[in-house]
């Protein structure tokens, strides 16, 4: 399976996607309704296939597809069964009609002809940007909607995913993340930190004090809100645009990266927006979905590792601080570059852990998964 994403045209017509969001958001907050009631009067929640039945017996929908509001009523029993399952934190609230943001169309009750979308419930045709052409039977259709009031859709195809070669077999690579540099590679190579949030904070200041000069439901608030969402949006591109092309340049030079399983949260509470600027965990996410192209193995060193503090005599500098960036072993006397020395640290450690397999970690292997237990 693989997915293409596509913008629509702005046009009068999508007044009726914003309808259909509304029918949807309609659904979800009926049926948590009844989840809430039912387990008031009865300490259970309600069953999905039942409030499938109990809708359709009840409710006409004249705009949504029938697979459509199932969908819908599906979305809402995984989010209790995440909640149950300790996955989420919460459990699912009500939502307002322009804070629900997709539907989703399975098999039917819409056509695509080229760049035309047409949705047979309501007869109208949407024109999208088909900015490459896709190949594939079409399993699922997501109308999207972002903050701005952009409509998007996502075609879910029935294809393999396109694979590619590496430039050099059996090269390795440890990468160690930072603050002031995005990265440090274990060949010696950094990568700059290219702060796009602190480029335009400036932008984002000054849009955020004209919104809160806005009166709150005027005209000119939202205005000024789709202002400042677009700001961020443009940040959020860039950013994700730097690191969709680092990931496909990691898996192309080598054929195993190691990197730190960090607790990029609980950095993020120490560092706020320089960790939200930064967005590790994002990029890990996004390299861990690349190497399924490339057969590149991911491997992520246990995070109590002390890769910037163990010396190659064995010795741990338990006090270094984080301003030091680099330092002399107290045993030996060998001067280390703090970076560069824990990113080679977790390079020999993540080698060390595949080839004994005694660690408890997670290996990405082309587009399997495999969870190595520790031996006890």
């Amino acid at each position: 399976m693989i997915s293409y994403k596509y913008k629509l045209y702005n046009s009068k017509h999508n007044k009726h996607l914003s309808a259909m969001l509304m029918d949807a958001s309609f659904v979800w907050n009926h049926c948590l309704a009844l989840h809430k009631r039912y387990y008031r009067m009865f300490g259970k929640f309600i069953n999905a296939n039942r409030l499938k039945t109990h809708f359709a017996k009840r409710y006409k929908m004249q705009r949504l597809h029938s697979q459509t509001v199932q969908e819908v009523i599906e979305r809402l029993d995984t989010a209790y069964k995440r909640f149950f399952d300790h996955i989420a934190k919460r459990p699912p609230k009500f939502k307002r009609a322009k804070d629900f943001s997709s539907i989703v169309f399975k098999q039917g009750g819409y056509k695509i002809e080229e760049n035309r979308l047409t949705i047979n419930k309501i007869g109208k045709t949407f024109r999208f940007f088909l900015s490459r052409p896709y190949e594939g039977a079409i399993k699922r259709l997501v109308v999207k909607r972002d903050a701005i009031g952009d409509f998007y859709i996502v075609l879910v195809l029935d294809r393999p995913v396109t694979t590619y070669e590496k430039a050099h077999n059996g090269a390795s690579v440890g990468m160690d993340f930072g603050l002031k540099t995005y990265m440090t590679l274990s060949d010696g190579s950094c990568i700059d930190n290219p702060r796009f949030l602190r480029r335009d904070l400036n932008k984002l200041k000054r849009a955020s004090h004209r919104l809160s000069l806005s009166k709150k439901g005027s005209h000119n608030h939202e205005y000024r809100r789709k202002e400042l969402d677009r700001i961020h949006r443009i940040i959020r591109d860039r950013r994700s645009d730097f690191q969709w092309k680092l990931a496909h340049n990691l898996c192309r030079r080598y054929d195993i990266v190691c990197l730190e399983d960090l607790n990029l949260s609980g950095m993020t509470r120490l560092w706020g927006q320089k960790m939200n600027d930064l967005a590790h965990a994002e990029f890990v996410n996004k390299l861990e979905y690349v190497v399924t192209k490339y057969g590149v193995t991911v491997h992520k060193v246990d995070r109590y590792f002390p890769s910037s503090k163990l010396c190659s005599c064995g010795h741990v500098y338990k006090s270094l601080k984080l301003s030091d960036r680099s330092w002399v072993c107290p045993c030996c006397g060998e001067i280390h570059d703090r970076d560069l020395w824990a990113s080679q640290n977790i390079l020999r450690q993540g080698i060390a852990d595949l080839e004994s397999g005694s660690k408890t970690s997670k290996v990405m292997r082309g587009s399997n998964r495999v969870r190595i237990q520790e031996s006890r």
